[in-house]
């Protein structure tokens, strides 16, 4: 599982010259994916704040406030899941530094945001297939929020949690 890599491409680049959000950059790709009865298309927008901290949206575009909430019925999230990490994996050869936090939305028919279901499948995906030799998964079930970090910062206690207070103030403004 998590072995699909789907064709992606990078759609736009774009620089923060407003003062919505503290994201300096923002990259957005696109992708499909098809099945028997459909093609959707899905986009990933990482966006770069200082200090070398990514977040990464992903979802299928749809119009519906919901978008991070829907299940799609394609039973792709090998692929979906695949091809996401195939661009974090761009961004950290390009930024050794970079760490990655993620908040994983609750389903629609789900009445907690506390340990999800796309929590729990992120998290074993990236537990899968992050390098723990390079970097730590660092989970919060509480508000089913997870870090990525080089593993030198994620073994300095202090370091860790002062990037995930800047992230709790990123998601903040975001959501």
């Amino acid at each position: 599982m998590f072995n699909v890599i789907l064709p992606y491409r990078l759609v736009q680049r774009n620089r923060n010259r407003t003062s919505l959000g503290s994201w300096e950059f923002e990259w957005i790709y696109k992708f499909f994916i098809h099945s028997p009865d459909s093609r959707r298309k899905y986009l990933v927008e990482i966006r770069q704040y200082p200090g070398h901290l990514y977040t990464a949206d992903f979802y299928a575009k749809v119009r519906n406030v919901h978008r991070y909430r829907l299940r799609t019925h394609q039973h792709a999230a090998g692929k979906l899941g695949a091809t996401v990490l195939d661009i974090l994996a761009r961004v950290i050869r390009e930024d050794p530094q970079a760490c990655f936090g993620f908040i994983a939305a609750a389903m629609l028919d789900e009445t907690t945001d506390v340990s999800t279901k796309r929590f729990r499948l992120y998290t074993k995906m990236l537990e899968q297939k992050i390098n723990p030799l390079r970097h730590a998964v660092i989970e919060r079930p509480e508000t089913s929020s997870i870090f990525v970090q080089p593993l030198k910062i994620a073994d300095n206690e202090v370091l860790k949690e002062q990037i995930i207070s800047r992230y709790e103030n990123i998601f903040r403004e975001t959501f």
